[in-house]
């Protein structure tokens, strides 16, 4: 689009872009603002190894369109595209493209929220300036609130490896996983429950108020011998020690109470040569979303 200019952004640019991401909400049972407060470069840079963020700027120096990448090893997230202006996608791609081939990343995904129909179609369509989106799995978040009742006699401990592990009677190791409190640099803001979820949230006290940041840590690298294991480690570990208020846990055989929203897993095809995409091994932990 004439009067565009494109670049990657610098730290200067992060409150701006701050901004422009939370004027979009993910809409569905729930309507979720994803927020990256106070500095959306600094605060993508904790998600990876490398990150990076192309943005679009009017003819009037308004940022019009943001969206980014973090990296992994060799594989690459996409997240936080807005586009203010139609038109402006595909050279933001282009930088974001550049910056991924010159890291080596061999793999690139991004995730929808799975009520976010209109974005997935669009998305889905595919043009011969854009990359292609396959859909590779679904992914499964859930919002707990802490100091769960714990039912059994396991010890939970943490680990000089990071780990929280949860041990049975006799020293046995039952389940472990890490976790990571994340909302002092990016925060969910539930904006607005769905029909369901509103007319229950006067019987459980735990809901979070709309418009209320969510204090939360992440669970990541989550493993457990069986459902009984994994649903003592939540417990046990809804218990530690933090200024957090809930927790997230990504897998849809979470065994506790939760408020939970689904997202559609997509593989990016930047050659669009990809052939099976079910074939595609992909670990996605939402502690990297």
């Amino acid at each position: 689009m004439r009067g565009l200019s494109y670049e990657y952004a610098t730290e200067k640019d992060g409150e701006e872009i701050a901004a422009l991401l939370e004027d979009a909400e993910f809409k569905g049972g729930i309507s979720i603002a994803y927020c990256r407060r106070p500095n959306a470069v600094l605060s993508l840079s904790r998600d990876g190894d490398k990150s990076t963020l192309a943005i679009a700027r009017n003819a009037d120096g308004k940022l019009v369109g943001v969206g980014g990448c973090t990296i992994n090893g060799d594989v690459a997230y996409l997240t936080g595209l807005r586009a203010v202006v139609p038109g402006n996608i595909p050279k933001a791609y282009q930088l974001i493209w550049d910056f991924c081939a010159e890291n080596g990343v061999k793999l690139t995904y991004t995730t929808i929220l799975e009520d976010n129909v209109a974005v997935q179609k669009m998305l889905e369509k595919k043009r011969a300036n854009m990359p292609y989106y396959l859909r590779h799995s679904e992914l499964v978040t859930n919002i707990i609130r802490k100091k769960l009742r714990v039912k059994d006699k396991n010890t939970l401990t943490l680990e000089e490896d990071g780990f929280y592990v949860l041990r049975g009677s006799f020293g046995n190791e039952l389940a472990r996983g890490k976790a990571v409190e994340q909302w002092d640099y990016k925060q969910y803001v539930i904006k607005k429950y769905g029909w369901q979820l509103r007319l229950l949230k006067p019987f459980v006290k735990w809901f979070p108020n709309e418009n209320e940041v969510l204090k939360f840590f992440t669970l990541r690298e989550v493993a457990a011998n069986d459902s009984i294991a994994l649903e003592s480690f939540l417990r046990h570990i809804s218990r530690i020690p933090s200024q957090s208020d809930f927790f997230l846990y990504g897998g849809s055989d979470c065994p506790v109470k939760a408020i939970k929203y689904k997202s559609i897993v997509y593989i990016v095809d930047w050659d669009k040569a990809i052939e099976d995409v079910s074939s595609i091994q992909l670990n996605v932990e939402i502690a990297d979303l």
